[in-house]
């Protein structure tokens, strides 16, 4: 009986895991174009490598403010 609710929690832990990763991925997707847009509207010429490293850095940001916020 033991074994089966380590067996679920490890299996909870992976779905957890996953959806973490999938919104993050989401998020960072929504970052880049938000900072595209800022961009566009500032009629500032940046390139795409810019861009990336932008919503990065404003991504890892957001996460890791938001754990430390709990």
């Amino acid at each position: 009986m033991k074994f089966f609710k380590r067996l679920a929690g490890l299996g909870l832990t992976l779905v957890a895991s996953a959806l973490l990763i999938l919104l993050g991925v989401i998020y960072f997707m929504i970052t880049v174009w938000i900072v595209k847009l800022g961009a566009s509207w500032a009629q500032v010429a940046v390139e795409g490598s810019t861009i990336v490293l932008t919503a990065g850095i404003v991504t890892a940001a957001a996460m890791i403010g938001s754990a430390l916020q709990n």
